[in-house]
């Protein structure tokens, strides 16, 4: 839970300050921010649903169903775990080195958080049919943006990179194995 107030102190605060862990504990950190980011995304995203659910809101087909019926399942999974990871940090997180010494910074980091966020929400096919629900859809997103973004800043882009390919390769895993596994569902 320390771990927690220190990303969430980083993003009321921002400031540019690298880590130097000694390798087990850096190990641990990384691997702790990495299962809470996936408990409180996963968390999320199933009280976005419920709610969703409730008030009927359609937001159309996911892109990711749309992939899986074009693309081979190991071509999502490089797409998801290897090309994302490095193209998104890079836009997104790698940036931030520019603004490391600025009273800008935070200002910076915010907006990346944002922008990774809403870049998300195109994810859904009919979000425009619910602009007003369009918050909550990539709120799990821009949680994630919030610990690559702490990730970047103590421990480098390189770590962001892995953190977020970690990230999509375990909530897409399952699926990706469900339809190497069964090959008619696509």
């Amino acid at each position: 839970m320390n771990l927690l107030k220190k990303v969430w102190a980083f993003f009321l605060r921002p400031k540019y300050q690298t880590y130097t862990y000694p390798r087990t504990l850096q190990r641990r950190v990384f691997l702790n921010l990495l299962g809470w980011n996936i408990a409180i995304a996963i968390g999320v995203g199933f009280i976005i649903e419920i709610i969703r659910e409730a008030l009927g809101v359609d937001v159309g087909t996911h892109g990711m169903e749309r992939l899986f019926g074009h693309y081979h399942p190991l071509v999502i999974l490089a797409m998801a775990a290897v090309l994302a990871p490095v193209l998104e940090e890079s836009l997104f997180r790698g940036p931030l080195i520019l603004f490391k010494k600025s009273t800008y910074f935070a200002s910076a980091l915010y907006t990346s958080i944002f922008l990774f966020g809403l870049i998300h929400l195109f994810n859904f096919e009919g979000y425009q049919n619910a602009l007003w629900f369009a918050p909550l859809l990539f709120l799990p997103q821009l949680i994630t943006g919030i610990f690559l973004s702490y990730i970047r800043v103590r421990m480098g882009l390189g770590h962001a990179m892995l953190f977020h390919a970690l990230f999509n390769l375990i909530l897409l895993g399952p699926f990706v194995l469900v339809a190497l596994l069964n090959p008619s569902a696509n």
